[in-house]
């Protein structure tokens, strides 16, 4: 089968707006605001957690070759939607870092039949309350956690 010109300049263009639209899918980032650099050896592992009525308790993982870094929030739905408590936990090859995560933005969308959707832009608090991380989290699904894994209530 010959495609005529047309067709092959369809076919083109379907396939350019293709790879441009994979292209551009956000992903979620870590920015160390102190040297105001994007840290690129960590991927976002999991983002899950289980509505419960107006709370909507998460857990968000990143790992990268030799350290983990474990967010676990708590968000009050409503209008807006607002991140009531947040922990988190870097682990590292010789040193553990914790302390408290603050919401500059908070998306969510839906949930109430199926999976929510959450999204925001999220800092990792030192233990004076400064700013020293930043996580950018786009839209996206929150999967519900495995059968046996603990609810995820950060502390307050």
């Amino acid at each position: 089968m010959i495609l005529s010109p047309k067709r092959l300049s369809l076919l083109v263009c379907s396939a350019f707006f293709l790879l441009s639209y994979c292209r551009n899918i956000e992903e979620a980032t870590i920015e160390n605001l102190q040297e105001e650099s994007t840290l690129t050896d960590y991927q976002m592992i999991s983002l899950a957690g289980r509505r419960d009525g107006d709370r909507l308790p998460v857990r968000l993982v990143f790992e990268a070759p030799s350290s983990t870094l474990r967010l676990d929030l708590l968000f009050r739905i409503g209008v807006p939607t607002r991140l009531e408590s947040g922990q988190y936990r870097w682990e590292g090859q010789d040193e553990v870092l914790e302390g408290r995560v603050r919401a500059s933005s908070v998306t969510f969308l839906g949930g109430q039949s199926d999976n929510p959707n959450l999204g925001g832009v999220f800092q990792l608090l030192s233990a004076s309350g400064d700013p020293i991380y930043q996580v950018t989290l786009p839209t996206s699904e929150v999967k519900r956690p495995e059968i046996g894994t603990p609810r995820v209530v950060p502390a307050h």
